[in-house]
Order: C-alpha cells, then sequence, then structure tokens
C-alpha cells in the first residue's frame, strides 16, 4: 500500500508543481520528472507505511466500534429528532412516515396514532448516500469522518419535488486511522452520534425556516 500510494504521490507532485509555476513548459517539465519522482515516491512509501499489522489492528478495534453505532440505533433516534425539531421550530405538524420507515427497535411500544394518508401534504426523504473516513491520498493520510444524505421534500398531492438537497457532517478535527482506532473508536463513535443534531438542525432550517413554501394551517409532513 505504502508503496503504491508513494508513487502516485511521487509522480503527481512534479506535474502538480509544474501546473502552478510561471515557468513556461512548467507543466511538460513536470510530466517529464514525473518518473522520477514516482520511483522516489515508491521507495518512501516502502519505508514510512503504516505496518500491516497496525492497520490490521486498526480496522478490528473499527469494526467493533462501528457495531457499537449500530447498537445505539442512530436511525430510530434521528428520525425522532426531525420530528421534534420541526413540530418546535416550525407551525408544521411532523409524523413519521409508518410504510417508508420499519423501525430498529426490538423492544414492544404502545402504538402512535398517526393521521390517514389523505391529511399528510408532504414527504420529506432523508437517504444516507455515504458514510466513512475521508482524506487526500497520501501516505497515512488524516482524514475525517463524514455522513453524507440526500434530503427531499415532495409534495404528495401532485408528487412534485419542492425541495432537493445533499447534507454533510464532517469531524472538525483530523486524525489519522491508527488515531481514530484510539480508545476502543470512542472518537469516531463520538463524531457520528453528534452528526444527528448538526443534520437535524440543517435539514429542518433549510427545507423549512429559509425558503418561502405556503402551507395551510394545518399542514402536516
Amino acid at each position: 500500500g505504502g508503496l503504491k500510494r508513494g508513487i502516485v504521490v511521487g509522480a503527481s507532485w512534479p506535474i502538480m508543481i509544474g501546473l502552478a509555476s510561471p515557468i513556461p513548459g512548467g507543466t511538460f517539465l513536470g510530466v517529464l520528472v514525473a518518473p522520477l519522482g514516482a520511483l522516489i515516491g515508491g521507495i518512501y512509501g516502502i519505508f514510512t507505511a503504516v505496518p500491516a499489522e497496525e492497520i490490521e489492528h486498526a480496522e478490528g478495534v473499527l469494526a467493533i466500534a462501528t457495531e457499537k453505532i449500530r447498537q445505539q440505533k442512530l436511525r430510530d433516534a434521528f428520525v425522532k429528532n426531525v420530528i421534534d425539531a420541526g413540530n418546535t421550530k416550525t407551525e408544521l405538524t411532523f409524523v413519521a412516515w409508518q410504510e417508508a420507515r420499519v423501525s430498529t427497535d426490538t423492544h414492544h411500544q404502545a402504538p402512535v396514532p398517526h393521521p390517514k394518508k389523505e391529511k399528510i401534504d408532504a414527504l420529506l426523504t432523508i437517504q444516507v448516500q455515504k458514510v466513512g473516513l475521508h482524506g487526500i491520498y497520501t501516505i497515512d493520510p488524516s482524514t475525517d469522518t463524514f455522513v453524507q444524505i440526500h434530503v427531499e421534500l415532495i409534495r404528495l398531492k401532485d408528487n412534485t419535488s419542492l425541495l432537493d438537497e445533499h447534507f454533510t457532517c464532517a469531524s472538525d478535527e483530523e486524525r489519522t486511522y491508527q488515531d481514530w482506532a484510539d480508545q476502543a473508536g470512542s472518537n469516531v463513535i463520538y463524531e457520528f452520534r453528534d452528526c444527528v443534531p448538526e443534520l437535524t438542525e440543517k435539514i429542518i432550517d433549510d427545507f423549512f425556516m429559509v425558503y418561502p413554501i405556503e402551507w395551510r394551517d394545518d399542514a402536516h409532513i
């Protein structure tokens, strides 16, 4: 892995420097130097790459942390947060769309009354698209956690898409792969858990507090 990344980085740097250089023909010179950069980068990558044993250990720790995140039922907490925030911050009534939502809660709960489908004015769909660690392609890069979701507000009477946006929640601090695995991956768990209120606020503010959409007085979302 260190060899491959070193070759890519070593070959690309001369070309990027050539593109940014004010010297005429800098890009062409960068291309000529790229093979040498690849050789140097490959050697550097071999000697500076993180040992495979450390990466495998970190992978195991983060796999356990991922399972702990699943057990916290963040999906259910997120849905509840959106509904509570919508009912608190807007004049609309937010309810769970039961056919589209399958709860991960295995405990028995009393059924909650919901309005008939005919009384629902719009459907707010939220889909998680990407989740993980993101960083530049270098040897042992610093990365941040991120969650990318797609949110769409659909008016049901004519199936018209009123608003359609992508939101991303990312950690403020970057860490290496091994650092994310420290302390049993607790930082990863905290970062993804903190995305629940952050994404909730973005959705409610952008979709219902910024854009001027007219609703009837007893509108349900």
